[in-house]
């Protein structure tokens, strides 16, 4: 799946309180007493280590955040004298390749997204941790949900661990849907379209003034929506070849999105998309202006809606999937941080000494998911989690636990496989394909030569 935007001022700003939560408590358990740790084992005596400095780059940016970071690292610091952290931020998938490729890593990466986890791993650009995860005892199909193991690992390689993640549902206005006597939520695209209808509502010269839902890929997080998930689509088979022109249910998705935005007008999607593309995540949203009646958005809009309009009715349920494929709801979209262990690194022991705690430490989970407004992701962080019960919550979580890992995540290619599907599907939006089927067939093996070249 394209990176969805992960530009959220409100979201980032309550990070700066991480700082108090610290590193000192979430690593304060790792002190059992233990042999010499080998190259590829975990650091088990934690209290008695040779001093060492390793550096942590991250994409982290503002001010606050970094301040954050620092402070935490300082905390560690104080508990473990041994180790000093050298946090470099403002760095992003790119500039972490050239530095591995250059022979330069940081001993830790984390990246804003799982764009690169398959990319990265088939190229060496980082380490296969299950040596690490096995000396640590850490079980990762126990410990993580499964949609965690479908963007962290690339085959049998474990070549990302998580730090909290996107879940994408669909919000729905309570009041507007009762006003259109809607009973709940749709579950397939056919009743989302009737919804849809029934909550538009257009001016006496047929301008639209409030959509019921709008379908366009380029809108907000909805690139989400043509990734596969939803229509039981798997972007790749067994073999790694693209299966656009051999799933029928891609050109079903299509068709879908194009009536509906033909029966806007291309004019007036036009012009929603252009005006509310810088407003997702601000108070001109246009769900929470109540200009739009339903959209697909991450959970941390749980925490925006609530700074930007805390008087708003709404509910959250899983995405409607393809009628052709009704019997898959339930589950969704997830994806969200990552941490590297990069190859090349000169402290990979002590690298993951803090990487492996900052992934499982439940106490420090569900501290900054309450902080930044975003899922646990750990079994047991969920389970602890104050928000389990909560109403805009519980469904979010409920679908993160149904989530399969999605085929999109782990490729080769990164984001570059599957830019010719969004290319080609943002023409149908736009009524210039007339073959779809056909175009389809083509644009699989346009992904497949990305592929092939990627694998070389």
């Amino acid at each position: 799946m394209r990176r969805h935007p992960r530009t959220r001022p409100a979201r980032r700003a309550r990070l700066t309180a991480v700082a108090a939560v610290g590193l000192t408590a979430l690593l304060g358990a790792c002190t059992s007493a233990g042999p010499a740790p080998s190259a590829s084992s975990a650091i088990t005596d934690s209290a008695d280590h040779a001093p060492t400095t390793i550096t942590v780059w991250s994409f982290h940016k503002l001010p606050n955040e970094v301040a954050a970071f620092r402070k935490s690292f300082e905390d560690l610091k104080r508990t473990y004298p041994w180790l000093t952290v050298n946090f470099v931020p403002n760095k992003d998938d790119a500039a972490f390749a050239k530095a591995v490729a250059a022979r330069t890593p940081p001993d830790v990466f984390i990246s804003e997204s799982p764009d690169n986890v398959g990319k990265f791993c088939n190229d060496g650009t980082v380490t296969d941790m299950n040596a690490f995860l096995t000396s640590a005892k850490v079980d990762m199909a126990t410990t993580f949900p499964a949609a965690i193991l479908g963007y962290t690992r690339y085959g049998t390689k474990q070549c990302a661990l998580p730090l909290l993640t996107d879940v994408m549902t669909l919000f729905y206005n309570k009041k507007q849907f009762a006003e259109a006597g809607i009973a709940g939520p749709p579950r397939t695209l056919s009743e989302l379209t009737a919804d849809a209808k029934k909550l538009t509502v257009r001016s006496g010269d047929g301008t639209v003034t409030r959509f019921g839902f709008m379908p366009r890929s380029d809108y907000n997080l909805n690139v989400a929506l043509y990734g596969g998930i939803y229509s039981g689509s798997a972007f790749y088979d067994a073999q790694g070849r693209s299966t656009l022109g051999s799933d029928p249910k891609w050109a079903d998705l299509l068709r879908w999105d194009r009536d509906l935005v033909s029966w806007y007008g291309d004019a007036q999607v036009q012009k929603f998309v252009g005006t509310y593309n810088s407003h997702t995540d601000d108070a001109q949203n246009p769900f929470a202006t109540g200009k739009a009646s339903m959209e697909l958005l991450g959970e941390w809009h749980v925490g925006e809606l609530a700074e930007n309009a805390p008087g708003l009715d709404y509910g959250v349920a899983a995405f409607p999937v393809l009628d052709s494929v009704a019997s898959t709801y339930g589950g969704g979209v997830a994806a969200g941080t990552v941490m590297y262990l990069p190859a090349g690194s000169a402290h990979q022991q002590e690298a993951f000494f803090a990487l492996q705690q900052m992934a499982t430490d439940t106490t420090f989970l569900t501290t900054l998911a309450d902080l930044v407004s975003n899922v646990p992701t750990t079994v047991a962080s969920l389970q602890a989690w104050d928000k389990r019960t909560d109403p805009h919550w519980t469904p979010i979580i409920d679908v993160f636990r149904r989530t399969k890992p999605s085929t999109t995540a782990v490729s080769p290619t990164g984001t570059e496989g599957t830019a010719p599907w969004f290319t080609f599907a943002q023409s149908v939006e736009l009524g210039k394909v007339a073959d779809v089927p056909g175009g389809l067939t083509r644009v699989a093996a346009q992904v497949d030569a990305v592929t092939a070249e990627a694998k070389r």
